[in-house]
């Protein structure tokens, strides 16, 4: 009787899991990686360089902005946001 009553909670916990993610698909706070209305994402990867195994660089359009961004082992840091400059002016490296 007693795995009966494990296997009825499980399949409970399960099915409150699958009603969640349903939930918040439906709501739009959970992204499947499909745009609403099939218009462009509002980000977007626009260029990868890896340095090393754990190590690289990412342009990435965020709306109307581009940044180069650096990842690495202890999370992301903004390199360069090209957005603030006028088109021929060239980056400058710190």
């Amino acid at each position: 009787m007693d795995i009966v009553r494990q296997s009825l909670a499980i399949t409970i916990v399960f099915a409150l899991l699958w009603f969640a993610l349903w939930l918040l698909k439906r709501k739009g706070t959970l992204s499947t990686g499909q745009s609403k209305g099939g218009g462009p994402h509002p980000i977007e990867l626009r260029a990868k360089l890896a340095l090393s195994a754990q190590h690289s660089l990412h342009l990435v359009r965020v709306g109307g902005r581009e940044l180069l961004v650096g990842v690495h082992p202890s999370g992301l840091t903004v390199v360069c946001d090209f957005s603030s400059r006028s088109p021929d002016q060239a980056p400058s490296l710190p």
